[in-house]
């Protein structure tokens, strides 16, 4: 067994977003874990892009296009 101390503002966070999504806080905690450990290789990867100076720009402006909606949808290509 794990015990972990949250500090209670992230609790009252944890609640409210466990409340949201219709789960008990400590669900909510260990989906965001999974999710996490889940996606560990594209978090490395950005970690890597985003120490080149040019890599980052590119990032930065692809996610302010994509938040302006400036962006393509295109299918899936199989091989």
């Amino acid at each position: 067994m794990l015990n972990i101390k949250i500090p209670d503002q992230l609790q009252n966070k944890i609640i409210n977003f466990a409340i949201l999504t219709g789960q008990t806080p400590e669900q909510t905690v260990l989906e965001i874990i999974e999710e996490r450990i889940d996606h560990q290789s594209a978090y490395d990867e950005t970690t890597y892009l985003m120490k080149s100076q040019a890599n980052r720009e590119r990032l930065d402006d692809a996610i302010r296009d994509i938040r302006n909606g400036l962006f393509e949808e295109h299918e899936l290509i199989n091989d």
